[in-house]
Formats: C-alpha cells, structure tokens, sequence
C-alpha cells in the first residue's frame, strides 16, 4: 500500500505549490494594493493555518481534470472560487471588503430519501414530500450568495430525488462558488453524473459507512446501498467529477483494521478524498449513547496524522477529518466559516449541531449568523 514519490513526481508537486502560491501571493496585492500590508497578512494567515493544521504546506493535492483538490469544504485550485475562499480568508486577518468571512453552506434541499440510515441527522424532517418549493430553495440560494459564501454542499434527505431542483441550483450559482452534492449515490446513473459536471458541479460525497458490503448495506438499511454507492463512485469519476467518501466512523467500525480496509478500498476506487466524521446525538441518533470514547478518538488520531504527514501515503486519498482540527482549536461552524440550511429552511450551527437561529426563507441570513455566533457551537467551545 505505500510507496514514495519518485523525483520527478516530487518536481512536479512542488512546482504545483509554487504555482499555488504565487496566486495566493497575487491575490492579496490586489485586495490590499500595498505589498507590505499584503506579505504582513498572508504571514498571519499561514500562521493561523499552521495553528490549526499544525504545519503551514499542504501535504496533499488530488488532481481532478486541470483543478487541484485538498479538503471539500476549500474551494480546488485554479477557479473563481478559489480566488473567492482566498479573499474571504484574507479578510478574515485584515478586512478589506463588506461581505462576511463565511464560507461554506451545506443545504437540504428534499425532505424525502429512500434510505433509513441508522445515523441520519434529517430523520425527524424527513417526509413523502418536499416543504419548500424550487423557487424557495433558489431564493434562499440568492441570499446565501449574496452573503459571500464560496463553497456550497446540496444535502438531504437524498438531493438526487430532487434532480430537475438540483440542476436549476447548480445553474443559478455564481461562478465564484464551488458546488458538491452529499449522496448515497441512490440514482447517480453516468447521464445524471455527466448532466450535474455540464451545469457546474464541481464533486460528489457519496456515503459509505464500511468496506464490507453487508456491514453497509445494514447501516444503511437498504440492501443495494453498497452497490449503489460503488457504481456512483465509477460514474462520478466518468464524468469528470471530484468523487470523495464520507465515513460515519461508528463505534463499531473503529479499529486500525477496518480503516486501513476501507482507506485501501476507497485507493483501489479512484477516490480522491475520504471525509472522516463522528457520530453525534441527533437526528435517528438523538438520546442514544453513540459518541466515540478516548480509546476510538486515539485510533483515529493516529491514522489521521500518519496519512497526511507520511510520504508514504501522499499518492492515497486525502484525508478530511474536521473534527480532529475542532477539538483541538474550537468549532469551525455556528456562522464561523460554515452553516447549515435544513430542508424547512431553519438555519443551524451544522447537521450536528441543531437548534434553529432563524430561517433562511424570510429571515435576513446575516441576523441568523449574529444569532449562530453569540449562541456557539453545543460540542466545542
């Protein structure tokens, strides 16, 4: 499974980084037209991402067609986009603009979902029928826009249920704002997949909860899941896509074992990023004792560091595991860099961190995340 980067390789991702650096660096001379006043802030912003990351470089890249991917929720290089996430988190150290440092919105756009999935956070909204109409669901899209936001993640219930809404979505986003849809890959057929690319798309995070087919299958509660999700992954990949997996590690998944299984399986797939998340006490889990314990966290931990820092594993999936970053710095959510927008348009903290701070429909976003960021984050402090 490891293996080293050869020296041309090695030639090539670190032109890559100069290359990205140079655009952060042109980036910030023309928001602040001072060459002092913008070396000075880019000092402290990779300051602050080494406080956070723990080093200051990006041990990874995942190539996608003529773009360049790190983390889901950070806009891939080169794009409108990412020069947009790079404005944001400039002004974040030093403003320079009037729109907000918020950067990321994950949005329910359908109440309906064909699963029953042992850890869904939407199961109490979840119904035959949608609450809000297409034209709602652009409207709220248009103020979210309006606010600043450069990445934005269409969720469920299953949004590919919604498909014709999801296109029209995807095609009102402004072109500085990078797109991915959180599935099960229920319906990702290779004409959907290459119809999502067409409109805007820029990724798909398809859930898959274990290597073993069955252990899914059961998770999931549905007996094609797995199959589903594998056959998504390949159409995905067909049409262009940036594919990543997104890992609900459950007590019982946690050993080094399965993680090393399930990070192979996702290798041998072509995925490009394996998202790690814990499971929280809400949704179908509400009331039940589910979180990890020292003993899972510290499994985890040590997987995570020795896939991002060991050369051996840089030509693996990236590895996005948030939580690990929060426990340590505090939460990235409640209005901070990101939001959530459930599917009746309530505004919380994230899918994990639920408790309604206004609604997106006919409430200004901006008195909703002065409400997120007085209240904070239930998990991390």
């Amino acid at each position: 499974m490891r293996r080293h980067l050869s020296f041309s390789q090695l030639v090539y991702e670190y032109s890559i980084r100069a290359l990205l650096r140079l655009n952060i660096l042109t980036i910030a001379l023309r928001v602040y037209r001072n060459p002092v006043s913008a070396i000075q802030t880019l000092r402290k912003l990779m300051c602050l991402r080494a406080s956070i990351q723990g080093n200051s470089r990006i041990a990874k890249l995942a190539r996608v067609g003529t773009k360049y991917y790190w983390s889901i929720s950070a806009a891939a290089w080169p794009s409108p986009a990412f020069n947009h996430f790079i404005s944001n988190e400039l002004h974040r150290i030093k403003a320079h603009q009037k729109s907000t440092q918020l950067q990321t919105m994950i949005f329910s756009i359908t109440n309906r979902c064909p699963l029953e999935c042992e850890h869904c956070y939407e199961w109490n909204n979840l119904s035959a029928q949608d609450i809000l109409s297409t034209e709602e669901l652009l409207h709220i899209l248009q103020k979210v826009q309006n606010y600043g936001v450069s990445n934005i993640q269409f969720s469920g219930g299953e949004p590919l249920v919604r498909f014709d809404a999801l296109i029209q979505l995807i095609t009102a986003t402004r072109a500085e704002t990078e797109l991915w849809v959180l599935t099960s890959g229920f319906g990702l057929s290779l004409p959907k997949a290459r119809a999502l690319k067409k409109a805007g798309l820029s990724g798909v995070v398809i859930s898959l909860d274990h290597w073993s087919e069955d252990l899914h299958n059961q998770f999931r509660n549905h007996e094609k899941s797995f199959s589903s999700a594998l056959e998504a992954i390949g159409n995905a990949k067909q049409a262009g896509l940036a594919v990543a997996l997104s890992l609900c590690a459950s007590r019982d998944f946690v050993s080094k074992d399965n993680l090393e299984k399930y990070y192979r399986l996702a290798h041998e797939m072509g995925v490009d990023i394996v998202r790690i998340l814990e499971p929280r006490q809400v949704g179908h889990y509400t009331g039940l004792s589910v979180e990890l314990d020292t003993a899972h966290l510290d499994i985890l931990h040590k997987f995570y560091l020795e896939t991002i820092n060991s050369p051996g594993y840089w030509h693996m999936p990236i590895i996005d595991y948030t939580v690990y970053h929060q426990r340590l710095h505090g939460c990235f959510g409640a209005g901070d860099r990101y939001l959530y927008i459930d599917s009746r348009a309530d505004v919380h903290a994230c899918p994990f961190c639920q408790g309604a701070a206004g609604n997106a429909l006919i409430d200004e976003i901006e008195a909703c995340i002065n409400k997120l960021q007085i209240r904070g984050c239930h998990k991390y402090h």
